[in-house]
């Protein structure tokens, strides 16, 4: 049987990767030993090179090794969010590391690219082994990078929670493959459902399903399995801390969106009521719990179970709009989310201080920029105008409400205001509680320039949403 032919041009954001992780490693170990700065610019160029080389693909449309990773706008428009994402915490990354002095930087760097790999790889194949390779890849580097600050006793727990936990979600997403491919021989997802065409009454395949979902919501952080979320989030090193809650929870969402859209429309009438149930119960759960929270990372921990909760609704709908709103939605939050932690990294770089949000106590006063920009984010994350954070939430209610599923519409309307008390409890402690100094706080120029990037980019598109929106549109016609 002769083998398929390969078009490695459409695989070379991931060779370019690949190659600039392994050099990254050599290069720290024989010319740059240490030098930080460097390897985060090498690392950056290459995720830049990644993304120039992911944008004229757009233009065609095709398959590399036989159908196991697709071209197509959807995988795409993720491939470029998982890029700008680990570019942005790469940034932030330097001045972290320097401050606390974690060794092995060349390594963080590569691992840091071999996460977004297989990140790439999980939105861009329709392959089970192949996104259970890519999940695997991306889980083995992100819990590496949450225990990377290894004299940190929180960041040691933290670990040792994700991995245990991971693990459990691992077997249990491996279990229900084992059960798909037993009943249909077949891992490719259009010849699965080729496979379970007009057949009744698969249950072993629904069971399948099933454990494939338990393993996909640990992923993205919903509930019943979020446990690990608040105690990840606040022991894990910040900008890892930032990457952990965007850039896995989107290539899981695609990953999901391709394994049950192309596989298992034949189970939709029964994973559309899973997501009803897990879509409100995230909202309410991370939502209501983020109201006691006082440190601000595990606030926005619970906060981003509650937008796992909204982009679920998404899935609940399961229209072509409703997943055009999901991938506007996971843009536009992957720009509210890193900005938000750029302003706490920037916060907790000064000497004596922490991730606790009475440390943003008087910031209008010590830094007035980034209370300013810490308040449009905060009034982003609660999908208020004129932020890009309004969009991402009209348009996955909006097609909930076309679909009839109106009150879900509402459910989620009633969460966004519950979580307008923790959003303006932020803003409370900025501009109207008395900061601890009163010396200006001096903010690196890594960080700020980040804030400057995420905060334009979050007004810019609240005024002027239609690109992206064209782009989500497009993406999630060029679905599957």
């Amino acid at each position: 049987m002769p083998l398929p032919k390969v078009n490695y041009l459409y695989m070379g954001p991931e060779l370019v990767l690949t190659a600039a992780a392994l050099l990254l490693i050599l290069v720290d170990l024989y010319f740059w030993r240490g030098r930080n700065r460097r390897l985060a610019v090498f690392g950056v160029l290459a995720l830049l090179a990644a993304a120039a080389m992911t944008i004229p693909l757009f233009g065609v449309r095709g398959a590399t090794l036989s159908k196991v990773m697709v071209v197509d706008p959807f995988a795409l428009f993720f491939k470029l969010v998982i890029l700008a994402a680990a570019a942005m915490v790469i940034v932030l990354s330097a001045d972290y590391i320097a401050k606390h002095k974690l060794a092995s930087v060349g390594e963080y760097y590569a691992i840091l690219l071999f996460a977004t790999i297989g990140m790439m790889f999980m939105a861009a194949t329709t392959d089970l082994i192949m996104i259970y390779i890519g999940l695997e890849l991306t889980s083995i580097s992100c819990y590496i990078l949450a225990g990377y600050h290894k004299t940190d006793p929180k960041s040691n727990e933290a670990v040792l929670k994700y991995f245990l936990l991971g693990l459990i979600a691992s077997a249990l997403m491996l279990y229900g493959f084992s059960f798909i491919y037993g009943f249909t021989g077949q891992t490719e997802l259009s010849r699965i459902a080729n496979a379970l065409a007009g057949q009744k009454g698969q249950l072993a395949v629904a069971a399948g399903v099933l454990f494939s979902l338990a393993g996909f919501a640990f992923k993205v952080a919903s509930v019943p399995f979020h446990q690990w979320v608040p105690d990840v989030y606040e022991g894990a090193p910040t900008p890892v801390t930032a990457f952990l809650s965007v850039g896995p929870k989107a290539a899981a969402f695609a990953a999901l969106a391709r394994i049950l859209f192309i596989g298992f429309p034949t189970f939709a009438s029964t994973w559309k009521i899973l997501f009803i149930v897990m879509a409100i119960a995230s909202m309410f759960i991370g939502n209501l719990l983020a109201i006691p929270q006082t440190n601000i990372k595990r606030m926005l921990a619970y906060s981003s179970i509650a937008h796992a909760g909204y982009i679920l609704v998404g899935f609940a709908v399961a229209s072509e709009a409703a997943m055009a709103g999901v991938l506007l939605y996971i843009a536009i939050y992957v720009l509210m989310n890193i900005g938000a932690f750029a302003i706490v990294l920037a916060v907790a770089h000064e000497p004596g201080s922490g991730d606790e949000v009475s440390n943003f106590s008087g910031l209008a006063k010590r830094a007035p920029f980034l209370a300013i920009t810490m308040t449009v984010f905060m009034v982003a994350l609660a999908g208020m105008p004129p932020t890009a954070g309004l969009w991402g939430k009209f348009y996955i209610f909006k097609a909930a409400v076309e679909k009839g599923l109106w009150w879900l519409a509402l459910l989620g309307l009633l969460n966004s205001v519950i979580s307008l008390y923790y959003y303006a409890n932020v803003i409370r402690h900025m501009y109207f509680l008395e900061p601890s100094s009163e010396q200006p706080l001096v903010t690196p120029a890594a960080f700020k320039g980040i804030v400057w990037v995420t905060v334009l980019a979050v007004l810019i598109i609240g005024f002027i949403p239609q690109p992206l929106i064209w782009l989500s549109i497009i993406s999630a016609r060029g679905f599957g």
